[in-house]
């Protein structure tokens, strides 16, 4: 690849991810550009392309590892876990550990980071993305919805799924239910687990 033998490849590639994560936890997706990233690995920043399409490309390789990281974690949570309350309740606290503890994820909830990530990704790789989420999650859900005779069992596991989205959303708007009162926010959260947990497993 343009001089650079496999091994070096391979090294300027894991470097790349590195030191984006390190910048984009800096300044911001928007604030950093490519030349952040190049200059501290020692490569011309037309190079960069040659790894990456675009800036918001490594971003998508940066969360695939994060991604990985969690379904990682949550398969130890889930470990020896057949109960389908007891399971889908752990996925839930899981996910929402990754969401409030993420400091990617929290970076992305910025809106000018979101705004900047939406119009440079296309539409198509944006679904596409938005599939490979899914697909990492889908099959916890199915593997419940086996075991359970309630709700959980009937739907389909996309919609289950889009039920779980919703403790990324009250995440998102922490900071209006932490005005109303300094727990509000945990005990909001907590509620709509156990609620979405018990309610969907009743027999």
């Amino acid at each position: 690849m343009h001089g650079f033998s496999d091994e070096e490849r391979d090294r300027i590639r894991e470097e790349l991810l590195e030191v984006g994560r390190e910048k984009v936890l800096a300044f911001g997706l928007k604030k950093t550009n490519v030349a952040d990233i190049t200059e501290p690995i020692g490569i011309a920043k037309s190079s960069f392309y040659l790894f990456f399409d675009s800036k918001a490309e490594l971003y998508l390789e940066i969360m695939r590892h994060e991604v990985d990281e969690f379904t990682e974690n949550l398969d130890n949570e889930l470990d020896g876990v057949d109960d389908p309350r007891e399971g889908f309740e752990r996925l839930c606290w899981c996910y929402k550990a990754f969401v409030e503890n993420n400091p990617l994820v929290q970076q992305l909830f910025r809106e000018d980071d979101y705004r900047m990530f939406r119009d440079t990704v296309p539409p198509e790789r944006l679904a596409e993305i938005e599939q490979e989420g899914v697909a990492e999650i889908v099959p916890y859900i199915e593997f419940f919805q086996e075991r359970s005779d309630g709700l959980l069992a009937e739907r389909d596991p996309v919609t289950i799924l889009g039920l779980v989205g919703m403790i990324e959303l009250l995440a998102l708007h922490r900071e209006d239910y932490e005005e109303y009162d300094e727990d509000y926010y945990e005990q909001v959260q907590e509620l709509l687990i156990t609620t979405l947990a018990r309610g969907l497993t009743a027999d």
